[in-house]
């Protein structure tokens, strides 16, 4: 027995518009039972009051919902929903599914791509940006590595998570326990929550000590996962993980590779992640053809300078996550050819390097 996994991505004109995926479902395509994570880029401003979001979230879990027979609540704990606002520039909206199968082939020895969804208990709002999110996200992207059957770390290419946000409300009723969270500002709460679940990342992968100081979540920036990334959000208050990795149990046709990205304007590091699949630096029409998505993570640089040049991310009146993700956005279309891909940028902690970040290919073996 082996695992066939799967990915596809498909146009959305609105955060509601499933229609492609519906007649993928229709047309036996693709089965419903068989979805264990979607990644969508939807249309919205990517804040605390983004509600694209949401909305995208429940559209995707109430559709598998009735097509698996399952619950809501049964199709939560199944399906990774990770809903990233912002299509700044020239970002195409779009989500990309994630399929796992078991069948009854015998692995071929060359490892393939392999994915697997876990989730953390609901996370308190005195919990997030601390050291038990951290704690917490190791636990789970560990049980999703297991899931997967990926042998080794050095075989993890890719890891999202979604996470939660502080909102009023739930600043509120911290304060009603007599409890005190790690910022009231409810914006900078997006970048808490995104470092701390980064940092469990690092903490499952080995790349950073299991016995961490806490006083380094969102503070020591030499502290980063190169394989992984963090999307916050007001639809959950736990931490859905969706690792990805090559795996020699799967018979999958697709493989997935990664490499950091030093700043925001690292073409050369998007073409290192495409040579880890198998394509040239500047794809043929034959190469890109055989991309199925790039996902890309960048930070705004802490001392606002670019290769030493000055610039306005930190300063300007437009908030620095838009721009940010709009250069990403360009940067990875423009070396791979295509708007649909996944960007996502802001303040940040320990995905990638300071400033920098992270680029995964995954792409048709």
């Amino acid at each position: 027995m082996a695992w066939d996994c799967g990915a596809f991505k498909f146009p959305m004109a609105a955060p509601d518009d499933l229609s492609a995926l519906e007649r993928r479902l229709d047309a036996g395509e693709t089965r419903a039972e068989e979805i264990v994570g979607i990644i969508a880029k939807t249309e919205g401003n990517g804040r605390v009051n983004d509600f694209s979001r949401p909305l995208a979230h429940r559209c995707f879990r109430d559709l598998i919902a009735q097509r698996t027979r399952l619950t809501p609540e049964q199709a939560e704990e199944s399906v990774a929903f990770v809903m990233s606002g912002g299509c700044e520039g020239i970002i195409s909206p779009h989500a990309t599914v994630f399929t796992r199968s078991q069948v009854d082939t015998k692995p071929g020895g060359a490892k393939r791509f392999s994915v697997a969804m876990a989730s953390t208990r609901e996370i308190l709002p005195e919990e997030l940006g601390t050291a038990e999110q951290v704690r917490l996200v190791a636990k789970a992207v560990r049980e999703a590595i297991g899931r997967a059957e990926i042998a080794a770390t050095e075989d993890v290419h890719y890891v999202q998570v979604k996470c939660p946000l502080l909102t009023t409300e739930r600043i509120n009723a911290a304060k009603a326990r007599g409890k005190r969270v790690v910022t009231e500002d409810t914006t900078r709460s997006l970048g808490f929550s995104n470092g701390a679940s980064a940092f469990g990342i690092a903490v499952a992968l080995g790349e950073t000590k299991e016995d961490f100081d806490p006083r380094a979540i969102c503070t020591d920036a030499g502290i980063y996962t190169t394989r992984g990334a963090s999307s916050s959000g007001i639809e959950l208050m736990n931490c859905q993980v969706l690792v990805m990795g090559n795996s020699a149990s799967s018979v999958s046709e697709l493989v997935i590779g990664h490499h950091r990205l030093d700043d925001l304007i690292d073409a050369e590091g998007v073409r290192a992640a495409l040579r880890t699949v198998g394509i040239g630096a500047i794809p043929t029409a034959a190469e890109r053809a055989r991309i199925v998505n790039v996902f890309a993570k960048g930070q705004v640089p802490l001392d606002g300078l670019v290769r030493g040049w000055r610039t306005t991310l930190l300063t300007d009146s437009d908030l620095n996550t838009r721009p940010a993700r709009a250069v990403l956005g360009a940067l990875v279309a423009s070396v791979v050819g295509d708007p649909a891909i996944y960007a996502s940028a802001g303040w940040g902690y320990h995905q990638g390097p300071t400033g920098g970040g992270v680029a995964a290919v995954i792409a048709r073996a």
